[in-house]
């Protein structure tokens, strides 16, 4: 079975400047993406998808394949990402070397570790399913304290049928981590909804872990965190 791993880092962010450079425990964050990657039980091959060449010399020094540099059109900050993971897959297997299981492993997850990967392969496989993601409790629930505007007035998110008066008795909810993404190739081809196929969850219970660095405050929790609880 061919298990290949793919990470998206385009340059341009603009929430973060240059942020799949930044440097988290004396490494850019692309760099752990990859080192996370490499460090799996199953995964083949790591590659990286990118359009800036700086990005692609610190990852094939980490080790990644960097078969070619991302096409404009792709790489930028309207781009659905889903669009490059078909990019990707298309090129694999113009060149003969489809994966079985695609995996997604985005460099803003810097405290997601190989073994949480390999414990999303392993869920992918035994539940046979198309979609597979990273999730935690929610901090806010839609049925008790997400709000939104409706006629100028703030009301509760989504009213469930019974009253809730307490957040413990609101229907549970998660919220999608990017530790990773995993799914079945032909899938990520055929579907416009990720979410409408058989899609099944790998749960942190440490929900501090699931920061995403997408602002220089989401950058220096994560490196707070990583030296309370010595991650990596």
């Amino acid at each position: 079975m061919k298990i290949y791993s793919f990470t998206f880092a385009r340059s341009g962010s603009k929430g973060l400047k240059n942020k799949n450079l930044r440097e988290f425990n004396k490494k850019p964050l692309i760099s752990w993406a990859i080192k996370d990657s490499i460090g799996s039980k199953f995964i083949n091959k790591t590659f990286v998808s990118t359009n800036c060449k700086k990005i692609a010399t610190v990852a094939k020094n980490e080790g990644a394949i960097v078969p070619f540099l991302r096409p404009k059109k792709l790489s930028t900050s309207k781009s659905p990402e889903y669009l490059s993971w078909r990019h990707a897959l298309k090129f694999l297997i113009k060149n003969n070397d489809a994966p079985d299981i695609f995996v997604s492993v985005p460099c803003t997850s810097p405290l997601r570790t190989s073994k949480d990967l390999d414990n999303m392969i392993k869920i992918f496989i035994k539940e046979k399913a198309d979609f597979v993601v990273g999730v935690c409790d929610s901090y806010r629930n839609p049925y008790f304290n997400l709000m939104k505007l409706k006629n100028q007035n703030l009301v509760i998110f989504s009213y469930p049928k019974r009253k809730i008066f307490r957040r413990q008795d609101a229907p549970k909810t998660y919220d999608l981590t990017t530790f990773a993404f995993i799914a079945n190739p032909n899938y990520i081809l055929n579907k416009t909804n990720l979410y409408s196929g058989k899609v099944r969850g790998y749960f942190i219970k440490e929900s501090f872990r699931s920061v995403d660095i997408d602002t220089l405050i989401d950058l220096e929790y994560a490196i707070f965190l990583n030296k309370k609880y010595k991650i990596k």
